[in-house]
């Protein structure tokens, strides 16, 4: 194996390995993309970067090869979306669709040689997902994450009379899933919020089985 051949072997299996790292962080999570998805989002963006490369030395002058690598950005969008729309219209999702469009950016560098942001990208990531969760948790400390779940007949105005009933007690929403059942005509609306320590949970279930529309309450 000749040296530049070394050199590609390399480059895709530093993307991989950082790629596999930001992954199991989200796999420890247990987010819908995991190690493998990021691994292999980081490879095939390396792969393509590298043969953007390899396109513009065998065709000097002629076109544009950094066309090829470009559309990984605009590409790997759509694998985010799916990771976001996976929960409804919930915005669960939203830090793992980020993270594989910069794992896919991370593949880009690696593949051109740009290693050191590549290393440098990725050790900020990892700070981002662990050191900074725990900031948050630290910002909510005093409050608990609890999860509603309203059954009723369908209702276009229902999501909203829910949402004013939380706000009134102070109640943060964090996710909201929505599952409409068209045949049926019913709802189910699940809502995971961050209520504060002193909200009464029954005197919530009350408000929210006073609407008309409300057939059930669950709280976890």
């Amino acid at each position: 194996m000749d040296p530049a051949d070394l050199q590609i072997t390399g480059r895709l299996c530093l993307a991989g390995l950082l790629g596999g790292l930001v992954g199991l962080e989200r796999e420890v999570h247990s987010q819908p993309a995991g190690l493998r998805t990021h691994m292999i989002v980081a490879l095939g963006s390396c792969l393509i970067m590298l043969v953007s490369i390899q396109m513009g030395a065998l065709n000097p002058g002629r076109g544009d090869p950094a066309r090829i690598a470009a559309q990984v950005v605009a590409g790997v969008g759509f694998l985010g979306a799916g990771a976001i729309m996976r929960s409804g219209l919930s915005v669960r999702g939203l830090t793992t669709a980020a993270c594989l469009w910069t794992v896919a950016a991370i593949g880009l560098s690696v593949g051109c040689g740009y290693w050191l942001a590549a290393l440098v990208t990725t050790g900020l990531t990892l700070l981002a997902l662990t050191v900074f969760q725990k900031v948050e948790r630290r910002f909510s400390k005093g409050k608990s994450f609890r999860r509603f779940i309203v059954q009723a007949k369908d209702s276009a105005t229902l999501v909203a009379q829910l949402e004013t009933i939380l706000r009134q007690q102070n109640i943060g929403i964090q996710e909201l899933d929505l599952q409409r059942d068209l045949v049926e005509k019913k709802l189910q609306v699940s809502i995971t919020a961050i209520c504060p320590e002193q909200v009464d949970m029954d005197k919530l279930s009350r408000a929210f089985s006073a609407l008309p529309e409300v057939e059930k309450v669950d709280i976890d």
